[in-house]
């Protein structure tokens, strides 16, 4: 409070200097604000600034990712020339995904050594065609940075983000762009293919070039191999 006696001063002065001593007033106010007083803006202003902090949306935790020990296969329907991938172990080796008909082949010495089931970009997604080397191996340990899922036998196809690995083969078309492959396919694939083996996915292989013919009429030609 300003004292009784300074405020009786200032009615007694002429108008001409009570504006001066309004402002003689007004700095004597601020003077005797006590100095916990001329703190508590200062309070008030950092309660304010950390209840707008905690109204802000806080980020989400990224999920841990899960090992599984099993994947769904719809299809079961894998084809796998053992006695050819042991004997042609040497030879050069090629790797054909066949988007239409969502099947992939390990094609070694011009002969299929692999015909599998794979599950590929579903509606809205997009998996890249072209030819591709495979650049990166992982048996075990790759999570996906966007999914945060576990990826074995990851197979990176050249320098995109795509590759070849275990995954779920619901019957149709459901990745995010990558290639699934069975649980029963995929170590077996990752075992007999190295760095630099050429991947070829197109939206459909007529299969040309191959030493027995394999779609018709049927793969017992293969039997005796």
């Amino acid at each position: 409070m300003i004292p009784e006696s300074i405020q009786k001063e200032a009615l007694k002065r002429p108008a001409t200097s009570r504006a001066s001593m309004a402002a003689v007033l007004f700095v004597a106010l601020f003077v005797m604000v006590p100095v916990s007083e001329a703190g508590l803006f200062e309070k008030l202003k950092a309660k304010r600034q950390a209840k707008l902090e905690s109204l802000k949306p806080k980020p989400k935790p990224k999920p841990r990712p899960v090992h599984r020990s099993s994947y769904r296969d719809a299809h079961g329907d894998a084809y796998i020339n053992e006695e050819l991938l042991a004997i042609e172990t040497e030879a050069d080796r090629r790797i054909i995904v066949d988007v239409k008909r969502q099947r992939a082949f390990l094609v070694v010495n011009d002969l299929i050594a692999i015909d599998s089931a794979v599950s590929t970009a579903r509606r809205g997604k997009y998996t890249p065609r072209g030819e591709y080397p495979i650049t990166e191996k992982i048996r075990s340990g790759k999570v996906s940075t966007i999914y945060h899922v576990y990826m074995p036998n990851w197979m990176r196809l050249g320098h995109s983000t795509v590759g070849m690995h275990t995954g779920d083969l619901p019957g149709y078309p459901a990745s995010a762009g990558c290639i699934r492959l069975p649980q029963s396919v995929a170590p077996i694939l990752f075992e007999h293919v190295e760095r630099g083996v050429r991947v070829s996915v197109v939206d459909f292989w007529d299969e040309q070039g191959l030493k027995i013919p394999y779609s018709t009429p049927g793969r017992d030609l293969y039997a005796a191999l």
